[in-house]
């Protein structure tokens, strides 16, 4: 705690060396240069007579009082003012101060009564209150200090005082940390202590260490610390309260986490990743995704939607992330990802021999590289989807996702694309979700008419052998929306649906989005 008395600085702005008069004095402001706090006393108050007695009862010194804590007083007249420099020595209880370069010792009964004054309360507590810091990276900051502190004056009576403790670290300033390299640090430890963290005006964590409570904010972002340090009475003669308060930014090292529970061949597999900041990068990796994907941000979170290669073997593989690839902070992330086994079906599909030729041949397979495909290369970036998805018509189930098909006993060259659904010729098809049409054609040799839908972030869905088309490019769609009828165009043996889910033109498992992707 500081061992120091309080002065009263004195600058003559007008003749000094004489007394002062209590008419001449229209106010007095009281400056504590220590906190900066400011206090205006009316002229006609006892506190300015205990002032102006003071200052005029004094005697010339030698006592050397330089050293002691600084107050500025100013005596406002109608022409003109006066600054004074007050000193407080509260072991001898005497009161000095300088007028036109003289050092005065103010009298004991006008030094007693200044020293009892509510006015430079702060006085004791200068004398009594515990040092607190922020210390960071070892260096020792020391910001605002609320205080509300008790201490026995010179008569032996608790006298309360409160205020404001300016520290040299401003209010504006952020204290900038990634990991728990913070802490606090007392002159005398607390008899008790609660840290409160706010973002914004929620208390987001709590506790009595401050690393503690820092552990459970993994977001990065801007926050307020608040820390109540109490000091009990037990055999001092003072005890109260601080509040250390400070800005703080966090900024931690990203992580990345695999959402989904169930990665299974030809599923969605989807990795969050968190406090990423907007200058840095990620490369994500691993061996059962064959195609690539951009990182798409929700919330205050980042995700990676990848197709999980039909082909996986079951098994764990690594799953790596580069952060910042090719710079001096670049890091790596790893996690283990387990791909479960699943078995597919097999079907074995008869058509007629023209069929085959005219919507299952190299031109129709050229049809729909130059045509549909391109539809599913761009992604709008943010996620349009709403929940889960429903399915677009109910319909028997003739073949499944990722069904082995042989057409007339040879092996198709790619498992099934999604799901056949068997409704009759007419039947409303819906959109399962809030999405953008990105392609409306009829006529196509394999897929007949066709509807491809963006529902944001790389996701899309397809539907094919339609009847009619309800939609055309570049309308929006909402989530149950009629957007086409069911058919039979196209490579079709009879009405149905041909539904597809893919991550752009790589398929996946229609049954997932059923039940959420991210929400």
């Amino acid at each position: 705690m500081k061992k120091s008395v309080i002065i009263i600085i004195l600058t003559s702005l007008f003749l000094t060396g004489c007394s002062i008069a209590m008419g001449d004095v229209v106010e007095i402001e009281v400056v504590n240069l220590i906190t900066g706090e400011k206090t205006v006393i009316a002229k006609d108050s006892e506190d300015a007579s205990i002032i102006l007695s003071g200052l005029n009862r004094k005697s010339k010194t030698n006592d050397s009082f330089s050293h002691l804590l600084n107050y500025e007083i100013i005596l406002k007249k109608d022409k003109g003012m006066r600054n004074y420099k007050l000193a407080f020595d509260l072991d001898n209880q005497s009161v000095y101060f300088i007028e036109n370069n003289g050092e005065y010792k103010i009298k004991d009964n006008s030094a007693k009564k200044m020293l009892l004054s509510n006015v430079f309360s702060y006085i004791y507590v200068d004398e009594t209150i515990y040092d607190g810091h922020v210390v960071l990276d070892g260096k020792k900051y020391s910001p605002q200090i609320e205080y509300n502190w008790n201490v026995k004056n010179i008569d032996g009576y608790f006298i309360n005082s409160t205020g404001i403790l300016r520290g040299n670290y401003e209010k504006k300033n952020k204290f900038h940390i990634s990991n728990n390299s913070i802490d606090l640090e007392f002159e005398k430890i607390p008899d008790n202590q609660t840290i409160a963290v706010y973002s914004g005006e929620n208390l987001v964590s709590s506790g009595r260490n401050i690393r503690e409570v820092l552990d459970r904010l993994q977001s990065d972002g801007e926050y307020i610390v608040e820390c109540e340090s109490r000091w009990l009475l037990k055999d001092n003669d003072f005890y109260g309260s601080q509040q250390l308060k400070f800005s703080l930014e966090i900024d931690r090292p990203a992580t990345i986490n695999v959402v989904t529970k169930e990665n299974f061949p030809g599923n969605i597999l989807l990795v969050s990743v968190e406090n990423l900041n907007e200058d840095e990068t990620i490369v994500l990796n691993t061996e059962v995704v064959k195609t690539e994907n951009a990182i798409y941000s929700y919330g205050d979170k980042h995700y990676f939607i990848y197709p999980i290669d039909l082909y996986a073997q079951p098994g764990d593989y690594q799953l790596t992330a580069v952060v910042n690839e090719g710079r001096e902070d670049e890091y790596i992330l790893e996690e283990t990802l387990t791909i479960s086994n699943k078995t597919f079906k097999t079907q074995y599909l008869t058509v007629s021999e023209e069929m085959n030729e005219t919507n299952n041949d190299n031109k129709a397979i050229y049809e729909f590289a130059q045509l549909v495909k391109p539809a599913r290369t761009r992604s709008i970036k943010e996620k349009l989807w709403e929940g889960t998805f429903i399915m677009p018509v109910e319909g028997r189930i003739t073949t499944d996702f990722a069904e082995i098909r042989y057409v007339n006993d040879e092996p198709s060259s790619s498992r099934h694309s999604g799901l056949d659904l068997a409704a009759p010729i007419g039947t409303p098809i819906k959109a399962p979700n809030k999405g953008l049409v990105v392609f409306s054609m009829e006529g196509l040799l394999s897929p007949g008419n066709t509807v491809v839908i963006d529902h944001g972030m790389g996701l899309f869905t397809s539907y094919y052998h339609l009847d009619t088309i309800n939609v055309e490019k570049g309308q929006e769609v909402k989530k149950g929306d009629i957007i086409a009828t069911v058919g039979t165009t196209g490579f079709s043996t009879g009405p149905h649906l041909h539904y597809a889910v893919s991550i752009y033109n790589s398929y996946v498992n229609p049954y997932q989005v059923l039940s959420g992707v991210i929400d």
